[in-house]
């Protein structure tokens, strides 16, 4: 290990913020659904609601990550270190609940937006955050943490 690479802090090294892949994912749907005008159909209009319910639960959900990372005292960012493990509220059930949040919150406005094509790209979405973002943190984790924190992956699921 080189002089440079000691004083470097440990991070995950995610370069890229979650949101902006899962933006980036969501607006190409979007705009591609936009092109294709495919629609649910008026069949399925209760799917708005759904809809909306989806994207309030997840970013409720996302708020109370926020708070909890704020009461802890740790970096909520990705691309920084974390001071300390977080394993009550929804890291309880998740060990990523964030980004949980995140694709419900995509899956909401597929269906507000009645984009049948776009909900296609969730898929897309969540291999990006599995094995460029997650991937990167879970191997970060165990460095940082140690058995703490392989202790935890085993008794909290990835996603739920």
């Amino acid at each position: 290990m080189t002089n440079r690479e000691k004083s470097k802090p440990d991070t995950p090294a995610v370069h890229i913020p979650p949101p902006v892949i899962v933006t980036v994912f969501l607006l190409a749907g979007l705009g591609l659904d936009y092109f294709i005008s495919n629609t649910f159909g008026d069949a399925l209009s209760w799917l708005k609601y759904v809809g909306v319910g989806l994207v309030v639960f997840g970013f409720s959900i996302a708020l109370w990550c926020a708070f909890l990372y704020r009461k802890s005292k740790t970096s909520i960012l990705p691309h920084t270190a974390d001071s300390h493990m977080i394993e009550t509220g929804p890291f309880g059930w998740s060990r990523n609940p964030i980004y949980l949040s995140m694709l419900l919150v995509f899956i909401g406005i597929c269906l507000f937006a009645d984009a049948p094509v776009a909900l296609l790209f969730i898929i897309p979405t969540y291999f990006a955050l599995r094995y460029y973002v997650i991937s990167r943190e879970e191997a970060y984790l165990t460095r940082r943490f140690g058995a703490e924190y392989t202790s935890y992956q085993t008794r909290v699921r990835r996603w739920i």
